[in-house]
């Protein structure tokens, strides 16, 4: 994948995002509730299953092309105020770079946050481009390399 500055559509998307206070607040309390009452395995795997459901209860419609997917996403994630997503794809994968995540609230554990974001990305995630005709077989996974800012997600058959 080339490199990609997603500066600009990070900043074009808090331009024109709603503030919304609280809701960050009650979910970062049930995040750390399953992160610590859990090993870090089944925290991530019960996170992913809530992602997935939650994909399920907002289906996207067929999408023709790439484009036509990614603006459905971004559409639901502009509802959910859950930032932008842009698709990348080559011969071998695709590459889902998920810009202006909801931030932590202030006080609480970032890298706890962003662990609990991540595993609920790739549960939505995976089961939309399932939906979408994918096949169960091929995973999709979140890319620790990730630079600041940007969670990359590579769908990629043998992952």
């Amino acid at each position: 994948m080339q490199q990609q500055d997603y500066t600009q559509v990070e900043q074009q998307y808090y331009r024109q995002r709603k503030q919304t206070s609280g809701w960050q607040n009650l979910v970062q309390v049930l995040f750390s509730g399953i992160l610590s009452s859990a090993d870090d395995e089944d925290g991530r795997r019960f996170l992913a299953l809530m992602g997935s459901n939650l994909a399920k209860q907002y289906p996207l419609a067929a999408a023709a092309t790439l484009g036509e997917l990614e603006d459905q996403l971004n559409q639901l994630l502009g509802q959910f105020d859950w930032g932008v997503v842009k698709i990348e794809a080559t011969n071998q994968q695709l590459t889902l770079a998920h810009i202006a995540w909801p931030a932590a609230p202030q006080g609480s554990d970032e890298s706890l946050w962003q662990m609990a974001l991540v595993a609920v990305l790739e549960g939505a995630y995976g089961e939309w481009l399932l939906a979408q005709g994918g096949q169960p077989s091929v995973s999709l996974r979140w890319q620790e390399s990730s630079r600041e800012g940007v969670l990359l997600f590579r769908y990629q058959n043998g992952l």
